[in-house]
């Protein structure tokens, strides 16, 4: 049972709240919130009639971080002696709920009445990002709730930029990051490292369920963001150990064995992928990049700068390195295997061999660089095909 109330202020406080917080990439439309079109006005109980039933969406119901089992049982005590205060809110056009999972299930379970507030929406980005508005304006987030909301609200934005080319896109996501920096009194860099850690605690959640994802967020695992990230790479490989580890019930204890890294000198080597870690160069940090040369306190890492296209040589300590699996890259070992057929070939010239080494330092490729590529195998394509069949030869004996 629920209520509707009379109280104009409400949907357009909250909608010019959403529409503030959204920045210039995602927009609430202006046109559709009249006050008196953002409610369906009436204040007396709904009695003896059919209203539409309120529908719960999972991938809205993520986006509110969890209550601990402390402040949930407040809320249970809150609800059944003073009721229910705070109205729920839902999407007018559809009545999925937006805001107020907790509530709703606690009133539900108890007969508690509450009331509801209709908000009208474009799509679902614009709901998302009025969820996260609302949820970062509250107090009682953790750290790791509030890096979460942040770096999906930074996805949401940046998709809004969808189709831009290379160089263009890479720009674009700095200014987003940087409109989000200064609405959170952060910096851009901080705001694409919140990205990275909402993105690598999804990939977890889908590997070992939405449990995880609580964990995480409400400290019941107590693991550092660069142990989350390694444990998304993991989920990848073996989502089995991910799940095997969230189902542990050991929180305090120091990550499972199949999270134990070798020496960062040793898992660190040339030619492999890494992501880099450093918040006072926004120009890098995130970047993922070539291993070049190890050394047993650094690493010589490429990274393609992104003004002038030309690949540059960076040294990191190990401690800003995250080692990444080739193997999570199909599209990339794909092509390190066309250029190593090529160098077993002879009668490469020292322009192709050149061209050959530049291509081995990147992660990504421009259509020029391919079409490079494409060029010298089919100059040499029936050397290419010998040496296919000799290795296959080779491996068969």
């Amino acid at each position: 049972m629920y209520i509707h109330e009379n109280d104009q202020n409400k949907p357009q406080h909250s909608i010019t709240r959403a529409k503030e917080a959204l920045g210039t990439n995602l927009q609430v439309t202006r046109a559709r919130v009249s006050p008196g079109d953002s409610l369906t006005l009436s204040t007396s109980l709904i009695e003896g009639q059919t209203s539409p039933p309120i529908i719960l969406d999972p991938e809205l119901a993520i986006l509110i971080p969890p209550l601990s089992v402390q402040e949930l049982e407040g809320l249970q005590r809150s609800l059944r002696t003073e009721g229910c205060r705070d109205p729920l809110v839902v999407w007018k056009e559809h009545f999925i709920l937006v805001d107020g999972y907790q509530r709703y299930a606690i009133c539900s379970s108890y007969q508690i009445l509450y009331r509801v507030v209709e908000l009208p929406f474009g799509d679902r980005s614009e709901v998302k990002a009025w969820i996260i508005a609302n949820q970062l304006s509250k107090r009682n987030l953790t750290p790791e709730a509030v890096s979460y909301l942040r770096g999906t609200w930074y996805e949401l934005n940046k998709r809004s930029h969808g189709g831009a080319r290379f160089s263009s896109a890479h720009f674009e996501h700095l200014k987003t990051s940087e409109e989000l920096a200064k609405r959170f009194k952060t910096s851009s860099a901080t705001i694409r490292r919140d990205a990275q850690f909402a993105s690598s605690v999804d990939a977890i959640a889908q590997a070992a369920g939405d449990s995880a994802r609580t964990a995480i967020l409400t400290r019941t695992k107590r693991l550092s963001k660069k142990e989350v990230i390694s444990l998304a790479h993991t989920a990848q490989r073996n989502p089995q150990a991910v799940r095997d580890f969230f189902k542990s019930g050991q929180p305090e204890q120091n990550l499972s064995p199949f999270c134990v890294k070798p020496a960062l000198h040793i898992q660190l080597k040339s030619g492999g992928l890494v992501e880099v870690s450093a918040p006072e160069d926004d120009k890098i940090d995130g970047r993922t990049g070539r291993v070049h040369k190890v050394s047993e306190k650094t690493a010589e890492v490429w990274l393609r700068d992104i003004q002038t296209m030309t690949m540059q040589l960076h040294t990191f300590k190990h401690s800003s390195l995250i080692s990444i699996p080739t193997d999570e890259r199909p599209a990339l070992v794909e092509i390190n295997a066309r250029i190593n057929r090529l160098y077993d070939l002879a009668e490469l010239d020292p322009f192709e061999r050149e061209i050959l080494n530049l291509l081995e330092r990147q992660v990504s490729y421009t259509p020029t660089e391919l079409e490079y590529l494409k060029l010298i195998e089919q100059k040499y394509s029936d050397s290419c095909k010998k040496t296919s069949f000799h290795r296959s030869e080779h491996e068969l004996d």
